[in-house]
């Protein structure tokens, strides 16, 4: 039996989902963000750990990237497509080499024939282009809106259709095509020397002989599948897919090999001239699989990986997926063999067509039903509502992209509504011009299977009919700030020079047990150096030694610039290596904490406290630190306690980080941690009752703690609200409004409806402030 694959790294860089990746030809990576993240960050490995790390990050296109293609004959070279209708060519360190020009609408497709390159567009079109100059030599009318593109070892081009259909050109003629090749538009062509593989939103893969005959279909997954690619030894193909899963699929017989469970939707998929896997994320981390035992992950990374992808699968069904994958899931067979590892801990086991999820009663030692995690696909799926679109359920929500600057549009619709009416409606509501209209409708016709209300080529306009489903309990009234989403961090306006400075000038003073010689020195200059460029620096292991290990040990009235420094590291991807393992950054997190405590007035305190704000960047490190939520809150009341405005700023960043983990980790059938919650809601209240006019940014931050934690309370019937209001805090709010301004007079607007609201949950997702974080 074959080695199954496991996770080997993750890569975390980019600021939104990872929509691509690619495999370049010298063996560096590439992979590029999506909705607001038009960047593509270039990954190589390093000498000593043979791990990737990021080289450069790049950022030429004007709107994010759809398509990526490394060049076989500049091999470290690359093509990227984007959404701004442009693509560009570029050398193997980075640099852009040509553009092409040309395209009305995404290039959503890319492939080097030669020297020659070949995009296909939403425009309907495919186009080639001479890779030197960019010049356009070929416009190929291909089909109807999006084009996938791919070369066939004859070199003709084979492209898919919004249309369903498959095409093969030689030149510009068209000399084959199969109509209803899918039973939805094809979104990806992955080609070998004896075979192509399509992938659909039909839900499947099929696989077709060079001359265009079908060989054999894959049925698995159970929602779009966004890509294909065949393994390197041709003998097994990857699929990417809207279920939050890379397949690995056998050529031979058309079965599933293999199922690896993400925690979003995996959006692209590569092979490694090794063997390994690269997949692309919309949880915002691109992932590295390997079936290798040198090269896989530590245990503990492994497993943390799979249960926060569980459990976003599960809070993804509780708003109404119905794309949960069963493939990957334990059978419940199995059941009686598995321990689990806490109490509480949450497990899906798959029994017949459905899977369920249980939690571990370690007192009993058995697995305790929780519920049914996977829906069918005809399942109606929840839409929380908003001024145009009412609450209920619905058919279908499609997520719109709306560019980076918007993100994503959601879409509800109901199969008997009118596609006119409710595409006229959407363009209101996001307020974007009416020209927009018919290609939406179309869009809405295209994915639902053709649109089921009466006059679905045209209508009048109005608000969507209003869902047939009836609502449930009411929810509390939506507000434009609860719950915050975003962490408040310490990420700008950071001092390099000063803090450069200061370390050097604490270098001299030790003594020879702890002064650095000058050749480390010269590390941590460096090392200090890279963090002012950003997060695309590459850090050599001797100058991690010298910040995490030999500074480590300095003195305790030298440790405020050390600290200090963490906490720049805290804003690079690389602290992520800290904070994996069997310890998960245990020993630093407990030090600094100590620190906290030895100095909670002063210097070493601040830096103490914005170090542990700034473990809630990455996911890595905010799920590290929040399993050590019971020490992080100790630490919260030590800073609101400081007489330090900086300190309690930092401590309120903290427990409102830890309230939006709460509300993000509980989601779905995840259990709701009350003892926690409320916790929180009692060091806020508490620190309200004595706050002082100078500690307004504390108070923000502290009622936002509140806030974040009622969605969920009002599920669990209302204790944290109840205590609110018995505590007077609306009183206590309205009375610091004249204190902090128009934020907090929201805030204060929002809490009143929030607490006069019935009993139930309100799953609306809003960021506060308009700023993606709370920067300092």
């Amino acid at each position: 039996m074959d080695v199954e694959y496991e996770l080997s790294q993750q890569l975390e860089g980019h600021d939104g989902p990872v929509r691509c990746c690619c495999v370049l030809g010298d063996g560096a990576l590439i992979t590029a963000g999506g909705k607001g993240d038009a960047q593509v960050i270039m990954w190589r490995q390093d000498d000593a750990q043979r791990r990737f790390v990021a080289h450069k990050k790049l950022s030429l296109h004007q709107d994010y990237i759809f398509a990526m293609a490394a060049s076989h004959s500049s091999p470290g070279g690359f093509y990227t497509g984007s959404s701004d209708s442009t693509a560009m060519r570029w050398d193997a360190e980075g640099n852009p080499v040509a553009q092409f020009l040309g395209h009305e609408k995404t290039v959503g497709s890319i492939a080097e024939r030669g020297s020659e390159v070949v995009t296909g567009s939403w425009d309907a079109t495919l186009r080639v282009w001479d890779a030197a100059s960019g010049s356009l030599k070929h416009s190929i009318e291909a089909g109807v809106h999006a084009i996938s593109v791919a070369i066939l070892p004859t070199g003709d081009i084979v492209a898919g259709s919004q249309d369903k259909s498959l095409r093969v050109f030689r030149g510009t003629e068209c000399v084959h095509r199969v109509d209803g090749a899918h039973g939805e538009i094809i979104k990806a062509i992955s080609t070998s020397s004896s075979n192509m593989v399509t992938a659909s939103n039909d839900n499947t893969l099929k696989m077709w002989s060079l001359d265009g005959s079908v060989m054999g279909t894959f049925e698995g997954h159970s929602s779009f599948v966004f890509d294909v690619a065949h393994t390197s030894d041709n003998d097994s193909i990857i699929s990417a897919s809207d279920d939050c899963t890379l397949k690995v699929w056998s050529l031979e017989n058309y079965s599933i090999k293999q199922s690896i469970l993400h925690g979003a939707t995996v959006w692209q998929c590569a092979v490694l001239p090794n063997g390994d896997l690269l997949s692309a994320c919309a949880d915002n981390v691109a992932r590295v699989w390997s079936r290798d035992p040198s090269r896989m992950a530590p245990e503990a990374e492994r497993q943390a990986q799979k249960e926060i992808a569980e459990q976003s699968v599960m809070a993804a069904y509780g708003k109404g997926s119905s794309s949960v994958p069963m493939e990957g899931t334990a059978d419940i067979s199995e059941m009686p063999s598995t321990i689990g590892k806490k109490n509480g801990e949450i497990k899906c086991f798959k029994e017949g067509g459905s899977v369920f999820a249980y939690s571990w009663n370690a007192g009993g030692r058995t697995w305790d039903k929780i519920g049914e995690v996977v829906g069918s696909q005809s399942q109606k799926k929840s839409y929380e509502g908003d001024p145009v679109f009412p609450k209920g359920e619905y058919d279908f929500i499609f997520d719109v992209d709306m560019g980076p600057s918007r993100g994503i549009g959601r879409l509800p619709y109901n199969r008997d509504q009118n596609p006119m009416a409710v595409a006229e409606s959407f363009c209101a509501r996001e307020q974007i011009h009416k020209s927009n209209i018919d290609e939406i409708r179309k869009f809405i016709i295209e994915n639902s299977g053709g649109g089921g209300g009466a006059s679905a080529a045209g209508g009048s306009s109005g608000a969507g009919a209003a869902p047939s489903a009836t609502p449930s309990a009411p929810e509390p009234p939506q507000t434009a700030l609860l719950p915050v989403m975003s962490p408040a961090v310490y990420k700008d306006n950071i001092n390099f020079e000063g803090l450069q400075k200061k370390l050097l000038e604490f270098n001299e003073a030790m003594g020879d047990d702890h002064k650095l010689t000058p050749v480390e020195v010269g590390h941590l200059t460096d090392a200090v150096a890279k963090l002012k460029v950003g997060v695309t620096s590459e850090f050599k292991g001797a100058e991690k030694e010298v910040v995490f290990v030999k500074m480590k040990e300095w003195p305790t009235d030298k440790m405020f610039p050390v600290v200090d420094l963490w906490r720049a590291f805290l804003v690079h991807p690389v602290s992520s290596d800290y904070f994996k393992g069997s310890d998960r950054g245990t020993a630093f997190i407990t030090q600094v904490l100590g620190f906290l405590s030895t100095e909670p007035n002063g210097a070493l305190g601040q830096c103490a406290a914005q170090y542990l704000a700034n473990l809630f960047i990455f996911q890595t490190n905010r799920y590290a630190a929040f399993d050590k939520r019971d020490l992080l809150l100790k630490g919260v009341e030590m800073a609101l306690a400081s007489t330090r405005k900086q300190v309690k700023t930092a401590g309120a960043s903290v427990l409102l980080n830890i309230a939006i983990v709460l509300h993000e980790s509980s989601e779905g059938l995840k259990k709701w941690d009350l003892a926690c919650a409320e916790k929180v809601s009692g060091i806020a209240l508490a620190f309200l009752a004595q706050a002082q006019p100078a500690d307004i940014d504390a108070v923000q931050r502290v009622v936002c703690a509140i806030g974040t934690l009622l969605p969920r309370d009002f599920k669990h019937g209302r204790p944290i609200a109840t205590r609110c209001v018995d505590a007077g805090f609306l009183d206590k709010l309205r009375g610091w409004e004249d204190k902090v301004g128009g934020t907090l007079s929201q805030t204060s607007v929002s809490f009143s409806l929030s607490l006069s609201a019935p009993s139930t949950e309100n799953e609306a997702r809003h960021h506060w402030p308009p700023s993606a974080e709370l920067h300092h």
